[in-house]
This record gives structure tokens, C-alpha cells and sequence, in this order.
């Protein structure tokens, strides 16, 4: 059995599983509830590769100083070396998360399996002591992950191993694809030096911050000093999605908080957004979710 360069705080909640699936690959599920609002700190002892997925709950967190968010129909993938971390949890607040780990040893056999050639592997991706990268899931991944759900809810005695490894080879493997076409490309990591991460995280910060009114692709590019042409490149390459895209997603999901917890009507929630027609963003909204903006009010 390998064991997992891993120090973090156990609870009743991190994890309540954690299963090895085959020599150097681990899965951990975390769940449940925190009582009071509390922080948690973790540690890796030696390079490790991250899969994450948040199931349930928003989770923020911070590693060597990156700021890191978890969210539902987003992967996170980190390379980790002798890196430290916490995040904070709200009290009350439910968290179901799934982290894969992969040692390197695994993770270099892993990027000759799905037909690599070339001498590729850890050392790669890895840009210092923590590289960081999130990308929106697909219809294929969310099915396979609605998979795992079901397998990962049965109990220890019932639990079919070979069909829980299957679906995180299969996850694995679609991530595994997706790294080494971009590293492939002249808009894949390598291109992106320290500095260049370090401008587009205050990219996403500012954009976060003016979710409303975000500025424009030239204005972004101003403050923090990247050619707009790179930026609108790297971002895409660096977090899965477009400026456009990311925007859009952040006040939908902004909106979604809103007409949960019942704070605003539509029109409210829609303008507190940046949104100025409404039958727009009800039908973005209903894209995104499957429900329309009332029918969440009337159902919450």
C-alpha cells in the first residue's frame, strides 16, 4: 500500500473516505457539515498531483498565497510541491468534495497510457511549488462524476472497487488528454510564465470584484499589464474558459445566491448582476440551471 505525502487536520468531515485505488492513485471524500465556522490547514510533504471536485458548497482556500475556489460544475487541477494550505468553511454550510491524488510515479505512466510519446510527465506541468488550474466540466465528465456519486454512496461492505476505479481512470483520463494537447500547443502552459500567472490571477480577482461592471478586455489588460491579445489567449488556456465566459458564469451563479436565499425578485437579481434585459438573462439562467429564474423563487 503507497502512502500519501499528505499532512492535514482529520475531523469528523476530512476526509470520511479515503480509498487507494491502485499503488500511488487515492481518492478522499469529505463531507458533511461544520458546526462553527473554522479554518483548516494542510501540507504536502513531496510532489503530489490534485483532482478536485466540489460536489456540494463553495469552497475557498489559499496555497502558498494563490487563492483557490472550488465550485460545482468546475475541475481543479494542482501540482503540489512541499506546499501548505487552508480554507474556511462556513458554519452550517454542507461540503461534498472528492480529491484525487495521483503521485508522480503514477502520473507519469498515466501520460503514456492515453498516448504520449514524448518524454512528458510531472515535471512538465509543474511550475514551482503549487500550479493551479480550474476548468468547467462537460456533459461527458458530469455524467461519469453522477456515476461516481451513486458508487461512492454505497457503504464500505457494498462497494464495487472495480467500477470506482473505472470512473476515476476515466475522469483521470479526459484530464490527462486535455493537459498534454495544450502543453502540444504554443497556448499551452509552458507559454505562461510566473509572472504571467501571478497578472492573470489579478485578472480574475478584478473581474470578480466588478462582476457587475466588469471592465473591458483592453482595460483589463491595462491593469495588469499584459498585451490584451495574450490575455484573451492565456486566460482561456489558464482556467478553461474565456473573460467573456468567466464573467458570464460568475454573476449567474451570483443571481442563483441571490433568488435562493430569496434576496431579490428577478429584475433585482438580474440588474445586481449587470444584466439590463431581463428575457436575457432568464433564458441564460435557464440555460445554466435547467429552471427558470421564478420557478427557483417559488421552489425555495
Amino acid at each position: 500500500m503507497s502512502l500519501l505525502p499528505l499532512k492535514f487536520d482529520l475531523s469528523p468531515i476530512f476526509p470520511v473516505k479515503s480509498i487507494e485505488i491502485r499503488p500511488h492513485v487515492h481518492i478522499m471524500v469529505s463531507s458533511g457539515k461544520f458546526a462553527h465556522t473554522q479554518q483548516r490547514w494542510s501540507e504536502a510533504t513531496a510532489p503530489i498531483f490534485e483532482l478536485s471536485y466540489s460536489r456540494k458548497g463553495v469552497i475557498h482556500g489559499e496555497v502558498n498565497h494563490q487563492l483557490v475556489e472550488l465550485k460545482l460544475g468546475y475541475s481543479s487541477l494542482g501540482f503540489i510541491d512541499h506546499a501548505s494550505a487552508h480554507s474556511e468553511y462556513q458554519s452550517g454550510e454542507e461540503i461534498l468534495l472528492y480529491s484525487i491524488w495521483v503521485q508522480p510515479e503514477a502520473f507519469n505512466s498515466f501520460c503514456r497510457a492515453v498516448g504520449d510519446t514524448s518524454a512528458r510527465g510531472f515535471q512538465t506541468f509543474q511550475k514551482g511549488a503549487y500550479h493551479f488550474c480550474s476548468l468547467k466540466t462537460d456533459l461527458r465528465e458530469e455524467g461519469i462524476l453522477s456515476r461516481l456519486d451513486s458508487c461512492l454512496e454505497k457503504s464500505a461492505d457494498r462497494l464495487n472497487t472495480l467500477m470506482l476505479e473505472s470512473h476515476i481512470l476515466e475522469l483521470l483520463s479526459l484530464h490527462f488528454e486535455r493537459l498534454l494537447e495544450l502543453e502540444r500547443t504554443d497556448e499551452g502552459f509552458k507559454e505562461l510564465s510566473k509572472t504571467d500567472i501571478e497578472r492573470l490571477n489579478l485578472a480574475r480577482e478584478i473581474l470578480l470584484h466588478r462582476i457587475e461592471s466588469p471592465p473591458s478586455l483592453l482595460e483589463l489588460s491595462r491593469l495588469i499589464q499584459m498585451n490584451d491579445c495574450k490575455l484573451k489567449r492565456s486566460f482561456k488556456v489558464y482556467f478553461g474558459h474565456t473573460v467573456y465566459e468567466f464573467v458570464r458564469e460568475q454573476r449567474l451563479e451570483k443571481a442563483f445566491t441571490l433568488l435562493s436565499r430569496q434576496s431579490c425578485n428577478v429584475s433585482q437579481s438580474a440588474f445586481a448582476v449587470g444584466y439590463t434585459n431581463i428575457s436575457h438573462f432568464s433564458k441564460a439562467f435557464k440555460g445554466k440551471f435547467g429552471i427558470s429564474p421564478g420557478a427557483l423563487i417559488r421552489s425555495s
